[in-house]
């Protein structure tokens, strides 16, 4: 793949094929002529084709949306226990899912009063996220149960739409926690690496026994009362030990499930390993696509995520909601503004419904903003990467990992090919 650029356009070139160029500002995608591909390599010469890639950079699409968030704390993820029955080779919560401060399970009667502060904060007709995490969640559903019961009771007579979600291991699915999901009709995510010969090297249980078989059992009772549940999805993380993402998705494919997410580790930090990773999504992408056109391909949640964005035209200019739309709760009630700095007593925010407002000021700018990233053509997509991946990488949540950036740019990349493609067909 070849790869140009005119100010705010950049332009790509498969092969063969006629060239692409993406406008990004204005989340525009279109096919460009050779004459002006061969332009936007020229420095000095001003033709007609030049003119014309100038007019369209200029110009602004009154249907793109700012991706600038709304103050107020919308999502919450509340870590239930910080205990956990598997021992992840990869896990970054404190190697066993405690961050270093083991806990059985959160008190409840303590997090109620903690979710009203917030509740009672939004405005009628919000929506108001909860994930549930952990350690293993779903080691505590009845925390789950009077958590979900509670929001519930709350936003009804104010017409907020609560959603709920759980991210499991997916070894505890059994009729106990069905029922609990079913009543807050919970999207769910389980993480999965891929077949047992794979999975039960990664996500070992501490007993010895097969992971795999666990969450091969669970999916199956999932799949018996789908139509009670949200979105189910596959969630699988890579690194140099494990960059088999083609087995994964093949093993994937067997579920009744909507989505896979393929993850680069948080902590792994490896340039080779990196790069066989965003050739390992290519494969993927290839794959899906030929079995099942943009519908199989945007089943691959970064997939999905771009051509929404591309569709809707809406800028992104937050990687995430951090400090800004989102807080996480640990089991202790200890507030942070990200699930992987639990235990980080300098990225603590809070306590309770107390809230350290000037720490949190420091998050409200736009990360495109913060992390410098005006003169990135991938940056309405990407939105200024993760402050953890950042930081973990450069000792700073606001230098960009330069690793982040080539992988995210790359698969980017991609789903522009693709979009293209697949909007061609329609």
């Amino acid at each position: 793949m070849e790869q140009r650029r005119y100010k705010d356009i950049v332009a790509f070139k498969w092969g063969q094929s006629a060239p692409l160029a993406f406008h990004a500002r204005n989340l525009e995608v279109a096919e460009i002529s050779e004459e002006t591909w061969s332009t936007m390599q020229a420095t000095d010469d001003v033709n007609e084709a030049l003119a014309e890639l100038s007019a369209w950079e200029q110009d602004s699409n009154p249907d793109v949306k700012s991706g600038k968030l709304e103050p107020g704390i919308r999502s919450l993820t509340i870590n239930v226990t910080q205990i956990c029955n598997l021992k992840c080779t990869y896990c970054a919560a404190g190697g066993d899912g405690t961050y270093g401060a083991a806990q059985t399970k959160i008190n409840v009667e303590k997090t109620l009063p903690q979710l009203k502060f917030f509740l009672e904060r939004l405005p009628d007709n919000s929506n108001f996220k909860i994930t549930f995490l952990g350690g293993e969640p779903l080691l505590y559903p009845e925390g789950i149960q009077e958590i979900g019961n509670y929001v519930r009771l709350m936003a009804a007579g104010r017409n907020i739409h609560p959603r709920f979600s759980i991210v499991t291991n997916g070894t505890l699915i059994n009729e106990k926690t069905l029922n609990v999901l079913k009543s807050i009709q919970a999207n769910i995510t389980i993480s999965v690496d891929g077949p047992a010969s794979i999975n039960d090297k990664s996500r070992p249980t501490k007993t010895g026994a097969s992971s795999t078989e666990m969450v091969v059992d669970g999916l199956n009772q999932i799949s018996a009362v789908r139509d009670s549940l949200g979105l189910i999805t596959l969630h699988g993380v890579f690194n140099a030990d494990n960059l088999d993402l083609i087995k994964a998705y093949e093993f994937y494919r067997q579920f009744d499930v909507d989505k896979y997410e393929f993850t680069y580790s948080v902590s792994d930090n490896d340039d080779v390993s990196n790069r066989e990773f965003v050739s390992q999504m290519n494969l993927i992408a290839k794959t899906a696509y030929a079995k099942g056109g943009e519908r199989e391909l945007r089943k691959i949640g970064v997939f999905d995520q771009y051509f929404h964005a591309l569709d809707s035209q809406q800028q992104t200019e937050n990687h995430c909601g951090a400090g800004k739309s989102f807080l996480m709760v640990d089991a202790k009630n200890n507030l942070y503004t990200c699930p992987w700095e639990v235990g980080n007593k300098n990225e603590q925010v809070g306590h309770g419904d107390n809230l350290d407002l000037e720490s949190l000021n420091e998050y409200q700018a736009p990360l495109i903003e913060k992390n410098n990233c005006q003169s990135c053509w991938a940056r309405y997509l990407c939105g200024g990467g993760c402050m953890f991946i950042h930081k973990q990488s450069t000792g700073s949540k606001h230098k960009k990992d330069g690793q982040f950036c080539f992988r995210t740019r790359s698969l980017i990349s991609t789903a522009l090919l693709y979009y293209k493609i697949s909007r061609e067909s329609c």
